[in-house]
């Protein structure tokens, strides 16, 4: 009886410690994090086994280092072959677009870069920023792939689409696609169960920010609309034949993030 005294004094000190360390690591660990995966498939090209391709989601203004430099030594190291940005890289909280300018600045020579919209680059509250990032993308030769696409082999057996962010649903501005190894790039992550059904063959995606809160083992807390452990917040999901990579994003919510550090994603292709 004694040792079971003993035992729960014991445990009464030290789960309230493993508590708050485990919340302070949550909350704390906010190191920027290079996330890689690797897609196999037949459709890649022989010449492109190895392909890089980078992405950069839902930056919101965040900055890392002074003048971007952490971000930009990232995607430096990873030697990308392209960049794609898929959305909310500005919102209406932030006055300017100074950081933003920094990061395109310093990455625009390290590979091409493609952009979509996302949610926020559309609210008519944050216009006026997004009209200085088109302006900032048109001179740092940042192409916009909104409802466009792009061969990016010599063969033209690899098609990269863009598509705006779409607040009615996108189920409406898709068409299905067949021939070669078709990539679709485009904001919302939580649309998966549809724009799987178009034939894509990878699909980069964000908007989610992983869920916010993130539990170990578990996964994403809060979705954009209220919802409790969303289905598609934050990494590596297969439908119909479809990958998608779903960045968990760089930038912060009203919430703070936990368990859950900014990110940013590259896929390696393989010629299987």
């Amino acid at each position: 009886m004694r040792k079971i005294i003993k035992f729960i004094k014991v445990l009464c000190i030290i789960f309230p410690i493993a508590l708050i360390l485990f919340v302070a690591v949550g909350f704390l660990d906010t190191r920027l994090k290079l996330t890689k995966y690797t897609y196999k498939s037949e459709k890649v090209p022989e010449s492109m086994d190895g392909y890089k391709i980078l992405q950069i989601s839902d930056l919101h203004h965040k900055n890392f280092g002074k003048h971007q430099k952490n971000l930009i030594n990232m995607v430096k190291d990873a030697k990308p072959d392209i960049i794609v940005l898929t959305g909310d890289i500005v919102d209406k909280n932030h006055e300017d677009i100074v950081d933003v300018m920094y990061l395109i600045k310093g990455i625009c020579d390290v590979a091409p870069i493609y952009y979509v919209t996302g949610n926020h680059e559309q609210d008519s509250n944050a216009s006026a920023n997004f009209s200085e990032l088109r302006a900032l993308f048109e001179e740092y030769g940042v192409i916009d792939l909104c409802e466009s696409s792009v061969k990016l082999d010599k063969d033209n057996e690899v098609t990269l689409y863009g598509h705006s962010y779409q607040a009615y649903g996108i189920a409406n501005s898709l068409e299905r696609v067949e021939k070669g190894l078709n990539i679709l790039i485009y904001h919302d992550s939580t649309t998966f169960d549809i724009t799987s059904q178009y034939g894509f063959d990878i699909i980069f995606a964000g908007h989610s920010h992983g869920g916010i809160i993130r539990i170990p083992f578990v996964g994403g807390v809060c979705g954009n609309s209220g919802e409790y452990f969303p289905k598609y917040a934050g990494g590596r999901f297969e439908e119909n034949g479809t990958t998608m990579f779903a960045s968990k994003g760089l930038g912060d919510a009203q919430i703070p993030r936990f368990y859950n550090p900014p990110e940013v994603v590259l896929v390696t292709l393989k010629h299987k």
